[in-house]
């Protein structure tokens, strides 16, 4: 029913009720950005709720990391609360000032740590104070105890793993961070970090999921995430500025009963201060849900007038070759299409004839290398010599298992090595929105231009279709 709200979140007539009970505790998180104008342990020192003791982000954290109160140790942690007399059986209530900033942050770290009973005070303080409430100034001289940690490492996004998902688009990434500043509109407030956002990320700012401190019912934080392009029955990574609003995003999921979901901690404090990480501008691209009639795809034409300058090693730990194929199969070339294309809508070669594919691949002017690691297939890339000045990249992928081994960038540094081996005036390449959302970024990267933009219709392949065209083949691939 649209009234109804979330079960991590409790009444200041509630926590009232229970204050001073057994195994109770409450804990003020208040942090705040140098914007707002407010200290957290200052304004805890002038008047807190009745019992509350105060959690400092910036010093229960890691700060080894050189990034903004990172997740500590499950050991510095259980240290930390055990001094503030919360263990982890206990009943826990967080809040912050205006109710719904920084409070789920450390919601999530005591889940995180393995405590259930956690809860987040609907309206913060500032609610508490305007409703009259009583506020006390005494600081609490809680006795120590043991915090029994549990730690859930699947809760937490590392660099590598979020790298990984800028590669693979295999995960969606919500950024708790305002619109202005995922599109790259207004600069970040820490400096020296690039504006943007991760590639295939959408805008989820923290702020739409309160209003006047109060997180919103489950059914309008439904709305939320569907209209920002989130399917609620997929994994989620969710990030923001230095990790702390990204935990009101990943409490909304939960509410929704949402439990695949990870928090980058490092988030664009990390990501944003590195020259080599991947970043977008502008507004996400809306993503589609329609599974008949054709699609609109945005297509972008690229050239390079230049061999790449760049140099990377040969992958480690894994055993590539890459194969100039001789006249190959029709099966076999439809079976790479399948595995590298078929999420990004490549049919058209699919749908043709045996003459009519057969005239285009076996084709003088034409050469097909095949990527193996570790002796399997993972990828192809497909040239055309269109004439003594011009070579066109026609196709570059890898297979679905082939995008989290970290040979995307080796493998397309190869295909442009075999491209510019006749000495053409330029290479050209085409992308499309519907292609996987880093191609046009990754392109541009390794040194392509964009030349030339227009739309144009897709139409979409049918399981059906797709079923028949693998039994014209016989299966073999």
């Amino acid at each position: 029913m649209s009234g109804e709200r979330s079960r991590f979140v409790v009444s200041a007539d509630w926590v009232e009720k229970h204050l001073g009970a057994p195994e109770f505790k409450l804990v003020d998180a208040s942090w705040y950005l140098p914007a707002h104008n407010r200290n957290g342990a200052a304004e805890y020192a002038s008047g807190h709720i009745p019992g509350a003791v105060f959690f400092d982000q910036d010093v229960i954290a890691d700060k080894s990391t050189g990034l903004p109160h990172s997740l500590p140790s499950p050991a510095f942690f259980a240290d930390a609360v055990g001094q503030l007399g919360i263990s982890a059986t206990d009943t826990i209530v967080i809040y912050d000032g205006p109710g719904f900033f920084s409070a789920p942050r450390v919601w999530w770290m005591f889940r995180v740590m393995g405590a259930r009973r956690v809860y987040v005070l609907d309206g913060g303080l500032d609610g508490w104070k305007a409703s009259g409430r009583k506020l006390e100034t005494d600081l609490p001289e809680p006795e120590p105890v043991n915090f029994e940690t549990h730690f859930d490492r699947a809760r937490i996004t590392s660099f590598d793993q979020m790298s990984a998902i800028a590669d693979t688009g295999d995960r969606q990434v919500a950024d708790a961070r305002p619109a202005c500043r995922f599109t790259g509109e207004e600069p970040e407030p820490r400096e020296g970090m690039r504006s943007g956002h991760m590639p295939g990320a959408r805008s989820v700012p923290a702020s739409l999921l309160s209003e006047n401190g109060r997180l919103k019912d489950l059914a309008t934080l439904r709305s939320i995430f569907t209209n920002a392009g989130i399917d609620l029955s997929q994994p989620v990574v969710t990030s923001c500025g230095s990790g702390v609003t990204a935990a009101v995003v990943t409490l909304a999921l939960e509410s929704l009963g949402h439990t695949d979901n990870s928090l980058y901690d490092g988030s664009w404090s990390e990501w944003g201060s590195k020259t080599d990480t991947p970043v977008t501008t502008g507004s996400a691209e809306p993503l589609t849900s329609k599974t008949e009639g054709p699609l609109t795809a945005h297509v972008t034409r690229l050239e390079m007038t230049a061999p790449p300058k760049s140099s990377l090693p040969v992958p480690v730990n894994i055993q590539t070759a890459i194969m100039r194929t001789q006249e190959i199969p029709l099966a076999f070339y439809r079976f790479l299409h399948r595995q590298v294309g078929a999420r990004w809508h490549w049919y058209e070669r699919l749908r043709m004839t045996d003459d009519a594919l057969k005239a285009i691949i076996h084709d003088p002017k034409v050469s097909i290398s095949v990527l193996y690691v570790n002796g399997a297939p993972a990828g192809f890339y497909e040239l055309s010599q269109e004439s003594d000045k011009l070579v066109e990249l026609s196709y570059f992928g890898l297979f679905e298992y082939g995008l989290g081994l970290g040979i995307g960038k080796w493998f397309l540094l190869q295909a442009l090595y075999a491209a510019w081996t006749s000495n053409p005036d330029k290479v050209t390449v085409t992308t499309n929105s519907l292609d996987h959302p880093r191609a046009l970024q990754l392109y541009q990267q390794f040194g392509f231009s964009p030349v030339e933009t227009f739309n144009a219709l897709v139409e979409p392949m049918t399981e059906q279709e797709l079923l028949q065209l693998m039994k014209r083949d016989g299966a073999t691939f």
